[in-house]
């Protein structure tokens, strides 16, 4: 018997869900439009990094992302430069 009941309301549902989806208690719902695709690089002619753009073979370009690159270089030897002296601290006695 409790089976019936629980058949019974299985299908009541799915028919509920049917006519809602079907728009006749109001309007359907709308899935949300595809997302646009995203390119590997961008299509401007100066990328973020400081770098030219890649297709860029011109002597100006070649000036750019050297500077860019001697630019980064420096960031890098600056970070390395702090990193090694954290390394190099000395432990502090705590009071507790």
């Amino acid at each position: 018997m409790a089976i019936k009941w629980i058949l019974a309301i299985i299908v009541i549902t799915a028919i509920g869900w049917l006519i809602w989806w079907s728009g006749w208690l109001g309007a359907a719902p709308v899935p949300p439009p595809a997302p646009e695709p995203i390119s590997a690089a961008p299509n401007t002619p100066e990328m973020t990094n400081g770098m030219s753009s890649p297709t860029d073979t011109s002597d100006e370009a070649i000036a750019q992302d050297t500077a860019a690159v001697e630019l980064q270089m420096q960031g890098l030897s600056n970070d390395s430069a702090q990193m090694a002296n954290g390394m190099n601290d000395k432990p502090v006695a705590q009071d507790y």
